[in-house]
């Protein structure tokens, strides 16, 4: 455990290359000029950013007996997506006792907070199941925003690099996260241990998975970006049973940009209809993202534009990347099942 711990520390970084710099510019500045402007506090409109993104302690979490499954933690399932994806929305709410009740009122008695230096996580027990879920970047919080934008690679393991600014986060909370999963699993080795996240969230699950891949059963992430190089991907390539939910056209999946980063297992990419198809080719991917282009700017005119009403996202691109939305998709889709 200790020498886990002591990885995340190492501070010694590469220097950033100057064509991943280019190739970022552009779209570092679009997606930064979205998260600086100022946001409306209040509003309910189904496309606005307080609707979307905003703590949100009115969604309904872990309803209809909504529960996780230990049946194949190493197989996909919608019903293990579903409860996760409100794991990782539930983690954006401010309120610490709101979420320690939340997750109570779903069988998880044992919760515990991690909240150092920005970088925040739960861990959460039940009878059968230890979840692990870390927060992802915060709108207007310029900690976040930092963390995202060191792009550079620092070496991760002997076995690669990755994302600077990810693994310096995890850093903040993995020693004491290490040291409490430990003790959970030593008490109750029988128990299935599952991380998750929501955007930078997701990225942090994955770089702690793969420091205990001997500790960990599945993980989920949605909306999560790029978060290593290609050796390191290369090293874990179905090493680890991870299952990465994907929303149409949402950007920053798809960010930080190849070749000099790469994602870690299959793409589970929820269409413009809101069904769910598995590593979708590239022509199949854009033409799903084509058709949600289409739907979003109908509903964003006919539901919004129309009846003077501007508080919505103007973009797919950000709207699609809203975890509240993750989380609805995902209870859609296993109740259907």
């Amino acid at each position: 455990m200790r020498h886990a711990a002591a990885l995340f520390r190492k501070t010694a970084q590469n220097p950033p290359r100057a064509s991943a710099r280019k190739a970022f510019a552009g779209l570092a500045c679009c997606i930064a000029l979205f998260l600086f402007t100022p946001q409306p506090r209040a509003s309910d409109q189904a496309l606005s950013h307080a609707a979307l993104f905003a703590p949100n302690k009115t969604f309904l979490y872990f309803a209809q007996g909504s529960q996780l499954t230990s049946d194949d933690p190493s197989s996909f399932s919608l019903q293990n997506a579903a409860f996760l994806a409100q794991c990782s929305l539930l983690i954006y709410v401010k309120e610490p006792e709101f979420i320690t009740d939340t997750l109570r009122e779903a069988g998880f008695e044992q919760t515990e907070i991690f909240d150092t230096e920005g970088t925040f996580a739960f861990l959460s027990e039940s009878e059968a199941h230890i979840v692990i879920a870390f927060r992802g970047t915060e709108s207007g919080d310029r900690a976040d925003y930092l963390t995202d934008s060191k792009f550079n690679q620092t070496a991760f393991s002997e076995h690669g690099t990755a994302h600077s600014g990810f693994v310096e986060a995890l850093a903040q909370v993995a020693p004491d996260l290490l040291d409490t999963l430990g003790a959970r699993s030593e008490a109750a080795p029988q128990k299935t241990v599952w991380l998750t996240g929501h955007s930078l969230g997701g990225a942090l699950a994955t770089l702690f998975a793969m420091q205990n891949p001997d500790q960990v059963d599945a993980v989920y992430t949605v909306g999560a970006p790029r978060a290593m190089g290609r050796k390191l991907a290369a090293h874990w390539e179905d090493k680890l049973p991870l299952f990465r939910v994907v929303n149409n056209n949402d950007i920053v999946p798809r960010l930080p940009t190849p070749p000099f980063y790469e994602h870690l297992g299959p793409t589970y990419f929820l269409t413009a209809d809101r069904s769910l198809i598995v590593d979708p080719t590239g022509s199949k991917a854009f033409k799903e993202r084509f058709r949600g282009h289409k739907k979003f700017m109908k509903r964003l005119v006919t539901e919004h534009w129309l009846q003077k009403d501007f508080s919505a996202i103007p973009s797919d691109y950000f709207v699609d990347h809203s975890p509240r939305l993750y989380a609805e998709i995902l209870i859609e889709l296993a109740d259907e099942k």
